[in-house]
């Protein structure tokens, strides 16, 4: 049965350069969400959506192609202790999305394998000891060794490193797995995309006590080592980074908040944009900082192409603020910044295109709210009306 999708509210606000998204729609989830991760679960070329909840569940959205979500059968499913991070990846090979879930204030990772239509259920050995000191918080998965069997790679704060596992084709890791030393504690997220241009995964982390981030460099063996120059100084208290290329020059680069309970001085509360040299080496953006005015709780970011025009924006939640902040990019490193009230609490936002058109949406994860909501940019700017 299809979920009554219900218009929370639809305006515009106006501003000829920040167009504010205008349609919402909310979409009920597991008690208190977190983390969500956007992909195609039962190959029907539509992204779906699935939602950690911090209830120990992972709601599972199927895309019905008609703008609208309903859940997969036997959503939500049991994800283990707390999740705080997802991952969609084909484990086993199988031909079928799985999911990789952290389990955060315990030592594991579970892995859920897909049917190919939208349902999971546990690998064999799930749920993974990871061995993390003291438990895991993010994850990224790409093949490190070349082998064709997607690797995971996790944090171990408290020992200043990370760790990377192979995947053993069946659905599982081999554990335990080979730790790297990294900046002072990698806390919160890392992630993996090709810094250097080599075919390889490299890996990023955020290190929160000595304000940097850790670029590895991967060797396609199952090795990696530290960029030249890394770490990078990435802003007071970085917790948070996504990947994108801000500057459209064909490098990937980072866009980094902090942790702004553990910021001495507001004037520091702001997104670090650092650009990619396409070698492994990172430098700020020059109109970096971009100050997070009226964001109180950085939880998350995310960045992508908003309005179909080619340049990408950035987006933070605010949790404590419970407003969503949107970074027009306005090119040659200009953004105009907009808000807008979202319910929020410490949930995440993804950027994604939800209905093929070339035009990414704005979700986020309402923890408070127990629900997911859907952002869109308006097409053109319009007299002001309300929807109900």
């Amino acid at each position: 049965m299809i979920l009554p999708r219900f218009l929370l509210f639809a305006f515009f606000l106006y501003s000829a350069a920040s167009p504010v998204p205008r349609r919402v729609f909310s979409y009920p989830t597991g008690k208190s969400p977190k983390c969500i991760a956007i992909g195609d679960l039962n190959h029907d070329g539509r992204p779906d959506i699935v939602v950690g909840n911090e209830d120990g569940t992972v709601t599972v959205l199927l895309n019905d192609g008609n703008d609208s979500f309903h859940p997969a059968p036997g959503s939500p499913f049991q994800a283990g202790h707390l999740p705080n991070d997802i991952v969609i990846a084909d484990m086993n090979r199988d031909g079928n999305p799985d999911l990789v879930i952290v389990n955060t204030q315990s030592p594991y990772l579970t892995i859920l394998l897909g049917d190919g239509k939208g349902a999971f259920h546990p690998a064999s050995g799930s749920p993974v000891n990871v061995h993390s000191n003291p438990h895991p918080h993010g994850i990224a998965v790409a093949d490190f060794n070349g082998d064709g069997i997607p690797d995971v790679v996790t944090d171990s704060w408290a020992d200043n490193q990370i760790e990377l596992l192979l995947g053993d084709g069946s659905g599982s890791l081999r554990t335990p797995g080979k730790f790297f030393a990294v900046g002072r504690r990698p806390y919160e997220r890392l992630r993996s995309a090709d810094f250097n241009h080599d075919g390889n995964p490299d890996v990023v982390t955020t290190n929160l006590d000595d304000d940097t981030v850790s670029i590895l460099l991967g060797d396609g063996k199952g090795g990696l080592h530290p960029a030249a120059g890394s770490p990078f100084p990435a802003g007071a208290k970085p917790w948070q980074v996504t990947i994108d290329d801000i500057n459209h020059d064909g490098n990937p680069d980072l866009i980094v908040i902090p942790y702004d309970r553990d910021v001495a001085n507001d004037a520091q509360i702001a997104v670090t944009v650092l650009l990619g040299d396409g070698k492994g080496g990172f430098r700020p953006m020059p109109t970096s900082p971009l100050h997070l005015t009226g964001c109180r709780g950085a939880a998350s970011v995310a960045a992508g192409d908003l309005e179909g025009n080619g340049l990408h924006d950035i987006a933070v939640l605010c949790a404590s603020s419970r407003n969503l902040l949107t970074f027009e990019n306005q090119d040659r490193g200009q953004f105009a910044e907009t808000s807008q009230a979202a319910p929020s609490g410490w949930g995440s936002v993804v950027i994604a295109d939800l209905i093929g058109k070339g035009k990414n949406d704005l979700i986020t994860a309402d923890n408070e709210a127990g629900s997911i909501t859907i952002y869109r940019i308006p097409q053109a700017i319009t007299p002001l009306k309300r929807t109900h």
